[in-house]
């Protein structure tokens, strides 16, 4: 009888053993998780005449790594990429870039306010 109950909790023992070894051997492929996109909210003034001193305001969901410009000066804060001229008077295509986008703003520079 001694036996029996002695192999028994030998077994128990190793069944116990085995299943948290198999249980608790953690992901070996962890989900990377997907990087949420930075996007485009609204741009003031959207378009249309300003002066070659004005500002644009562009303004995102959620704070973008980097932002590029083809004309002006950018500074970002926060949600907020702030550009500043002077633009070069007549037409301009501003491209605004950033990791998730791109956009383009046409306007009219005038002179200066």
């Amino acid at each position: 009888m001694t036996k029996l109950f002695s192999s028994s909790v030998l077994l128990l023992a190793g069944l116990l053993t085995v299943s948290m070894l198999v249980g608790c051997g953690g992901a070996e492929n962890p989900v990377a998780a997907e990087p949420v996109p930075v996007n485009f909210v609204r741009a003031t003034p959207a378009g249309g005449e300003i002066a070659t001193n004005e500002t644009i305001t562009v303004s995102f969901d959620r704070k973008p790594a980097e932002v590029k410009v083809s004309a002006g000066t950018v500074r970002v804060t926060g949600k907020t990429a702030i550009i500043t001229g002077p633009f070069p008077l007549g037409a301009l295509t501003l491209i605004i870039t950033w990791a998730d986008g791109t956009l383009v703003q046409n306007y009219t520079i005038t002179g200066p306010d």
